[in-house]
């Protein structure tokens, strides 16, 4: 995996559309706030990360390793999350509508904190 700092994640977003950050290790990273909308996190690790208010629609996030990631009102409408790790992440008022959770366990609390959940 690739290290990166938020300059440099602020740096790709600016400079391309649909980010290609598979891979890359943003963990620990104040990213709140920014826009990941269509960009490419397959396999990322952005393992408590604070991703509080990030633009993440549309996003690939598919076995990325979100644990203990501050989600607050982060925009995950139709995010790929396939097999995503978000054990013990804080999905308070993230918008989670369409987006594909397929093996992914939430648990209770992130359930009810959701919005856009199915079930």
């Amino acid at each position: 995996m690739t290290d990166l700092s938020r300059k440099d994640v602020i740096m790709i977003l600016a400079a391309t559309q649909n980010a290609r950050l598979a891979g890359v290790d943003l963990s620990g990273l104040d990213l709140s706030g920014l826009n990941f909308a269509g960009a490419d996190l397959i396999r990322a690790n952005l393992s408590g990360a604070n991703l509080t208010y990030a633009h993440m629609r549309h996003t690939q996030l598919e076995d990325a390793n979100l644990e203990g990631a501050v989600l607050v009102n982060a925009n995950l409408k139709e995010a790929n999350l396939k097999g995503c790790k978000i054990k013990g992440a804080n999905l308070s008022g993230a918008n989670l509508t369409d987006a594909n959770l397929f093996g992914v366990e939430l648990d209770p609390t992130q359930k009810s904190h959701a919005k856009g959940l199915p079930y």
